[in-house]
């Protein structure tokens, strides 16, 4: 049996889940995942794509998220006028329900290479990536098509992501997921850094998002303003010596997109705190120039600027 096809991912767990006990309410959920699951797989991704941008596009802007998003983009690009930053929020909710109907073929769409458009020098990052490289990316266009760069260039690949609370629903995605990452999916938690380590100096590569808020994480400057940031990048690259690799996949037309890398200086001196915090601050210039050219393609409706003690759920 092939694990990695979603038509045969294993049975959900019956075990206790770090939640507790599986509940009715997750057998609910599931089956009606697995019931979308089953449409939006059968019809063409195109199809999938614009449905699903369609649906969040005429939803979103209803609820108490779209008023978080206009806060935010008045927050950071305030030189824009009000119906501008409209217009961007109702562009982002489309993208947004754009990636959630291609998550259900990611499996597929890291092997249509075609789609994807590479930058120039997309060989100097091949041969960092040979060697293991720490690469962290931005929720920026659709995220998950980073995998297409391991596929494309046979590369041991490894992703950090966060668990699901559901089980049946976290081994049902999971198992479409796990083709775009060769060297496999490791979900945040207690072993997760010695986990990167021991693959990094393996020579496998490993990638995460790291644009969103982190409240325990250290202060940077985003789009003029103070946010919080994960150092785990900076901190890995490092410990371990190996490149640190800014990329952002973002969409330019339907189901197609561009790759966008850039590598990140990692300083070594006898202050390794300051180090850390450069880099992670570099590395946060390079997702804001990004999201400048691309702003509806970014999810504004993150809480990046609350405040370190600010700890409402998003």
């Amino acid at each position: 049996m092939d694990a990695t096809n979603p038509a045969n991912a294993p049975r959900p767990p019956r075990r206790k889940t770090r939640a507790g006990k599986a509940t009715f309410q997750h057998r609910l959920e599931y089956a009606g995942v697995r019931a979308a699951g089953l449409i939006l797989r059968m019809a063409p991704v195109g199809w999938t794509s614009a449905v699903m941008g369609g649906v969040l596009g005429a939803i979103m802007p209803r609820t108490s998220r779209h008023q978080r998003a206009l806060e935010h983009l008045a927050l950071a690009l305030p030189e824009l006028p009000a119906a501008e930053r409209e217009a961007i929020a109702r562009r982002m909710w489309r993208n947004l329900g754009r990636v959630s109907g291609e998550s259900f073929q990611i499996d597929r769409l890291v092997n249509q290479t075609a789609r994807v458009e590479m930058p120039a020098d997309i060989d100097r990052f091949v041969a960092l990536w040979k060697d293991g490289a720490v690469n962290a990316s931005a929720h920026l266009g659709n995220w998950e098509i980073t995998g297409v760069l391991a596929k494309a260039n046979r590369l041991p690949f490894a992703a950090v992501y966060q668990k699901l609370h559901n089980p049946f629903v976290e081994t049902y995605l999971k198992a479409m997921r796990e083709p775009a990452y060769p060297a496999g999916l490791y979900p945040k938690g207690p072993q997760l850094a010695y986990t990167m380590l021991r693959l990094l100096r393996d020579g496998v590569s490993v990638g995460m998002a790291a644009d969103f808020r982190e409240l325990r994480g250290i202060p940077v400057r985003f789009f003029g303003q103070e946010a919080y940031a994960t150092p785990f990048p900076a901190i890995l690259a490092r410990m371990t010596g190996k490149p640190l690799i800014a990329g952002a996949v973002t969409r330019t037309e339907g189901v197609n997109f561009r790759v966008s890398l850039r590598e990140i200086p990692v300083p070594h001196t006898d202050d390794r705190d300051a180090d850390i915090a450069a880099a992670t601050q570099a590395l946060h210039d390079a997702f804001e120039e990004w999201i400048r050219a691309a702003p509806d393609q970014w999810m504004w409706s993150h809480r990046k600027w609350a405040s370190q003690n600010r700890r409402r759920a998003d």
